[in-house]
């Protein structure tokens, strides 16, 4: 015998079903007469109430009429008052809640700046609807665990609709305290919430939007975009332009050096991108902080030759700073309340290896250099020149800290940094010098890493700068000896007589010798043969501009 099996259930047809009631019904039970069937079967799929199943298929009716609805759409469509929205509050939140439906913000329509306000639009999920259309369980869509950067970028799209005026600017920062507190998973913003105000941290997460991008955040475009009243928006300009704002002291943004509002930038420091970024901040430096990096590997090993007093010197601070003995150093002179930073001045004549020393040290102990260009530490502007060595130093220690092997920092050529300070100077120049001057010797007071000064003028130097060096090394010309062993390394085939004369007739420096070399190797490659000694010595005889004899000790051959 033949029965009939119940008719399997098809969302797309309960919902057809329920509408044929549900328009105009005031969800009044009276008007709903023949469509429970229905109602209940649409409330198991959905797993929600009743009439939380009828107020969906409401949403979803109008979907198909219109792009958004809503809520006024669903006060026409349901023939509701609106105050009748109050007591269905808690079945709307529930749709949301479960992601049956979604809200977005859009202007309801276009009209003057004054009179734009946010609007509440509803829609079904894509993955909501495709569920309906092809009769199959709705499968929650999975979300992703939102990273800063996503965070900074959602930021940025809430500041998108302030400046295209659909939300106003205390909606903006109430949208961005939600998205803070739907994202209290991210480490950085425990770090931040609790030392900067709603203003500055929408500013930051904006920063670092447009750092990661790979572009400075213009002042006053930005704070065009996020504040809407002109008084409060050309305060803050101010703020910044003066940095007066809690962030520069926090040492959390950078300023350029342009004072025009129109064209001033921000930039980010290596301790915001840290604290923001974590362990992606590396990707992200900027590149005027560790363009000065000189790889190891990159360091060309070369010969120097030094006199014995010298060489003892050298080989002693370069022992020193092999890595394991210089780990096991710094423990020492921390037991004993000792600095154990190590820093060294070479000073001595121009030309006499002071430099090269200080690269073949590091290239002996595994150490990178961060050279320091002394004129990048100087501004036209007040006040710029002491926050560069301040940046400096910080960037240093920054670099120390994820470095598998402390690099050495080298202050090439340093007079000017180093020199005696100006008493009882009133100019702005001397105050600027000295404040410079003071910060380093606080710098060097307290530092924990390796540095390597040089210097041509010590007779120059300012005493307070003696104690602090714990190497001071000098380099003199060489002796005799040394400058035949370097003519010798230098030019092999040149026979020992000729180098021996040459060492004892010409008071060369070891750089001035490589000039002299130089000049024989272009000779080579001009006339393709080497040159006679006589042309070498004419090249010696050429080589100082502020002698007549060139070095010249006696007369030659």
């Amino acid at each position: 015998m033949k029965t009939n099996s119940p008719k399997p259930f098809i969302v797309i047809d309960s919902i057809s079903q329920i509408t044929r009631k549900l328009q105009g019904s005031k969800l009044d039970p009276k008007n709903l007469i023949g469509i429970k069937i229905h109602v209940r079967k649409l409330k198991a799929y959905l797993n929600v109430s009743e009439q939380q199943a009828m107020l969906f298929t409401a949403f979803f009716v109008l979907q198909i009429r219109q792009n958004s609805i809503d809520l006024s759409d669903i006060v026409n469509y349901l023939n509701l008052e609106t105050a009748d929205l109050i007591r269905l509050k808690m079945d709307i939140d529930m749709l949301l809640e479960r992601d049956l439906i979604e809200t977005e913000f859009e202007p309801k329509k276009k009209k003057s700046k004054k009179q734009r306000f946010r609007q509440s639009d509803f829609i079904i999920p894509f993955n909501v609807a495709e569920a309906i259309y092809s009769n199959s369980p709705i499968e929650n869509q999975t979300e992703e665990i939102m990273d800063i950067f996503g965070f900074a970028h959602k930021v940025s799209d809430h500041i998108q609709k302030r400046e295209d005026e659909q939300i106003e600017t205390f909606e903006l920062f109430g949208l961005v305290l939600d998205l803070e507190s739907e994202n209290n998973h991210l480490e950085a913003l425990s770090k931040v919430i609790p030392i900067l105000e709603i203003e500055e941290r929408t500013l930051l997460y904006e920063m670092i939007n447009d750092h990661t991008k790979g572009h400075p955040t213009s002042i006053n475009k930005t704070l065009q975009d996020i504040y809407e009243n002109i008084r409060i928006r050309m305060r803050k300009i101010r703020e910044l332009i003066e940095e007066k704002n809690i962030m520069f002291n926090l040492d959390l943004i950078a300023l350029d050096e342009s004072r025009f509002a129109n064209d001033a930038v921000l930039h980010l420091t290596a301790k915001s991108l840290e604290m923001m970024l974590g362990e992606d901040a590396g990707l992200f430096m900027p590149e005027n902080k560790y363009k000065n990096i000189i790889l190891n590997k990159d360091i060309v090993t070369k010969e120097l030759f030094y006199d014995n007093a010298l060489s003892t010197e050298v080989n002693f601070l370069s022992q020193s700073l092999i890595n394991d003995k210089f780990n096991s150093l710094q423990d020492r002179l921390v037991k004993m309340k000792l600095s154990k930073g190590v820093a060294a001045i070479f000073y001595g004549a121009p030309g006499t290896g002071k430099t090269e020393t200080a690269f073949q040290i590091a290239k002996a102990t595994g150490r990178d250099v961060l050279l320091v260009d002394i004129s990048q530490t100087k501004s036209m502007w007040f006040g710029e020149s002491e926050k560069r060595i301040k940046l400096l130093f910080d960037t240093y220690r920054r670099i120390c800290s994820t470095a598998e092997m402390i690099p050495i920092l080298l202050f090439n050529e340093a007079d000017a940094l180093l020199s005696k300070r100006k008493n009882n100077n009133k100019s702005n120049v001397g105050q600027t010098e000295n404040t410079i001057q003071n910060i380093f010797l606080e710098e060097i007071e307290r530092f924990e890493g390796i540095m390597i000064a040089t210097t041509n003028l010590a007779g120059n130097l300012d005493s307070a700068y003696e104690r602090r060096f714990l190497f001071k090394i000098k380099f003199e010309n060489p002796p005799t000896e040394i400058k035949q062993k370097i003519w010798h390394n230098k030019l092999e085939w040149l026979d020992d007589c000729h180098v021996e004369k040459l060492a004892k007739v010409f008071s060369f420096t070891g750089g001035e010798i490589d000039n002299i070399v130089r000049k024989i190797t272009m000779q080579e490659v001009i006339n393709g043969i080497r040159p006679e000694i006589d042309q070498i010595v004419q090249f010696c005889k050429s080589e100082r501009l502020h002698t007549n004899d060139g070095g010249l000790k006696v007369g030659y051959l």
